[in-house]
């Protein structure tokens, strides 16, 4: 399949803050499978160190509040981290996909740890109870795919 695509990261209003390319590489009825490569120098999340050439395989699911990227050192087979945006369902056109982040986020580690990010800019979102509810939901249910094994395998979402 391996198609361009253009990923567009949304504010909680709409507005886009951020885009970037990638490759089609799976299209289901339940949702797209898209690798990226990481284009920024350097960026940290707690112990984990994203690098420009680190591989993404990001999951974007269409009835879901969350995508997943599983993070890899650079186009290898070993996973740095799973870094999962609680978003708005995306919506997916043609040559795009676009998704409105809600700010929370959950990091998986490889040895399962992880951790919620990102809970007071959540809180002082402008969002109603609905919205807040199924992005809750939407952790909640990330967290309890992760809890169930290690290294799950993300393509049986699709």
């Amino acid at each position: 399949m391996n198609e361009m695509i253009t990923i567009i990261k949304k504010n909680e209003s709409g507005e886009a803050v951020f885009e970037y390319q990638g490759d089609l590489v799976r299209k289901t009825e339940r949702g797209l499978l898209v690798e990226a490569v990481f284009g920024i120098e350097r960026v940290q999340v707690e112990n984990v160190v994203f690098l420009k050439g680190d591989l993404f395989n990001e999951y974007y699911l269409f009835e879901k509040w969350f995508n997943i990227y599983e993070v890899h050192i650079e186009e290898t087979e070993v996973i740095k981290a799973w870094y999962c945006n609680i978003c708005r369902p995306m919506t997916y056109q043609m040559d795009s996909i676009a998704y409105e982040d809600l700010a929370l986020d959950l990091l998986v580690y490889p040895d399962g740890r992880h951790s919620i990010l990102d809970r007071d800019e959540f809180r002082a979102l402008h969002i109603n109870g609905h919205e807040r509810r199924m992005a809750l939901e939407g952790l909640e249910e990330l967290v309890q795919l992760f809890q169930t094994t290690l290294t799950p395998n993300l393509v049986d979402l699709l």
